[in-house]
């Protein structure tokens, strides 16, 4: 098309005849292409088409066949398009996906985040930008998303990413099941401190042998998140081993500093006591989760409503919050989100999707939920409550879209999301939450730091290896897989970074 078409379409697009001129222009637009599956256009001169969608679940749902027909009841009259749910089980999510993006398959929407950084993503060239399809398609979505997240969604310039929102920030403690908190006689408000847990462990292990204290399974006991309440920034972008001092006006980058050290030797500590499983490093937290079997878990996200969320999870016990630090943030981490496949076919309609899913309620609690009256059952208000055996179950409102569209369960404040707000508008904010590192120059390096990273890290997290007789071994191999010259090139983009913010006092 032309620039004059391409003007004019911008303009006639809020009035609903985009999607029919584009239809009427080939190439992309409107899903005249291959992937188009066979039938008629709609009443908008939509052509109907096949949208694929990869997302992570922590565990694959039985009904999700049921669930993918009645979402496409509601696509089909509202975009005309066919929506293929690609769940992938968590553990398996990045290795999945890429293969799927080195193969060059064809498909449209992924889900990017704390596992699949669209950071990275963009410098593979593996996602698309949006914004002019955002302003054109999905100008409800763009004004509800504050600016801020859409700026931590930002490369270069232009969007990369739909935010999935949620609580936009870090409240950092455990979530321990109250049985055992009421057994032990133990006040989760006496723990200040990560140690402080440790004489309710330490009982747990000699008056509960089939309950597992601390459920670590070889995931990360948050780095960050500690480092946060020893006194530490983490630089975003980078992996977890970068941090800034709070108190330091110069923002001199530390690398591995003692206190991170520390909370691997304690991990060990912990794993020698008995307070980790034994198999921690292979084992899957979901086999012993639904059978009330974790004592306390690590969380970094104690926010508002998260006991009824983790009740259902934890065999429906009962749970106490203990958290050990106030709200912070790096301003938008990219933590949940959704991304645009270069390769996809649709992105037009790709857009239209993700609008709707953010926009429309029943949708969205569709993928979250399942269907009324087969999968829960609708309560007083917008509360839900799930039917027992139910065969759909994700539990993971966070991947599909914004959280606060979603049904209460119960448990949760009925403000529970204008609470969830309020924290995202006062969250103490990272000063260098901003920086984005540019990883090209030490794509190699970074690759080998991460096979080295690979072989050691499930054995440290869980203290399964001793960490003061590993750490001078991994380390070496770490320096030679490139740790300096790493360090090197990152520590220029973030003194530059820094410079350019003006934050240097």
């Amino acid at each position: 098309m032309g620039k004059r078409m391409s003007k004019w379409l911008g303009l006639v697009g809020a009035i609903g005849l985009t999607g029919s001129l584009l239809a009427g222009c080939g190439g992309n637009g409107g899903g005249g292409n291959s992937s188009a599956a066979s039938g008629e256009t709609d009443e908008n001169g939509l052509k109907p088409v096949t949208l694929t969608w990869y997302y992570p679940l922590s565990q694959l749902q039985p009904d999700q066949e049921k669930v993918q027909e009645a979402v496409n009841k509601i696509t089909k009259e509202k975009i005309n398009a066919t929506i293929k749910l690609t769940p992938v089980p968590i553990g398996d999510y990045v290795q999945k996906m890429n293969t799927v993006l080195a193969a060059g398959e064809k498909f449209d929407i992924l889900w990017t985040g704390y596992m699949l950084k669209p950071e990275e993503l963009v410098r593979k060239g593996a996602i698309q930008p949006m914004t002019a399809l955002l302003d054109q398609y999905a100008p409800e979505l763009k004004k509800d998303v504050p600016q801020v997240m859409w700026d931590g969604l930002s490369v270069d310039g232009e969007i990369y990413g739909i935010p999935n929102q949620q609580i936009n920030g870090s409240r950092y403690g455990f979530i321990i099941q109250k049985r055992l908190l009421d057994k032990y006689k133990f006040d989760a408000a006496s723990i200040k401190k990560v140690e402080d847990i440790e004489p309710l462990y330490a009982d747990i292990v000699k008056g509960d042998p089939d309950i597992i204290p601390y459920g670590n399974f070889g995931g990360n006991f948050d780095f960050n998140a500690q480092m946060y309440g020893k006194g530490y920034w983490t630089v975003p972008g980078l992996d977890e081993h970068f941090y800034i001092k709070k108190d330091d006006p110069t923002y001199q980058l530390q690398r591995y500093p003692e206190d991170e050290l520390n909370i691997y030797r304690l991990m060990n500590k912990w794993y020698d006591a008995g307070y980790l499983y034994k198999d921690a490093a292979t084992a899957k937290n979901t086999d012993f989760m639904a059978k009330g079997q974790i004592g306390s878990e690590f969380h970094t996200v104690l926010k508002p409503g998260l006991e009824a969320e983790v009740k259902v999870k934890n065999g429906g016990n009962d749970v106490v919050l203990a958290p050990l630090s106030g709200w912070f943030s790096n301003g938008y981490s990219a933590t949940t989100n959704q991304s645009l496949s270069r390769t996809s076919e649709n992105p037009e309609r790709a857009m239209m999707f993700l609008n709707l899913v953010n926009t429309d309620k029943e949708l969205y609690n569709l993928l979250c939920n399942g269907i009324e009256g087969q999968h829960y059952k609708k309560l007083e208000g917008d509360y839900i409550e799930a039917l027992p055996d139910s065969r759909y179950r994700p539990n993971m409102d966070w991947v599909f879209g914004s959280v606060f569209n979603s049904y209460l369960k119960d448990g949760q404040p009925e403000n529970v999301w204008e609470e969830t707000k309020k924290i995202n508008e006062s969250a103490e904010v990272n000063p260098v939450g901003a920086f984005k590192f540019n990883s090209e120059p030490v794509s190699t390096e970074i690759a080998n730091l991460n096979a080295v990273w690979d072989e050691y890290k499930r054995g440290i997290l869980t203290g399964t290896l001793n960490f003061d007789e590993t750490w001078p071994g991994f380390y070496n191999k770490l320096k030679e897989a490139g740790e300096d010259r790493y360090v090197e090139e990152v520590t220029k983009q973030f003194n530059q970074f820094v410079q350019d913010k003006g934050l240097k006092k």
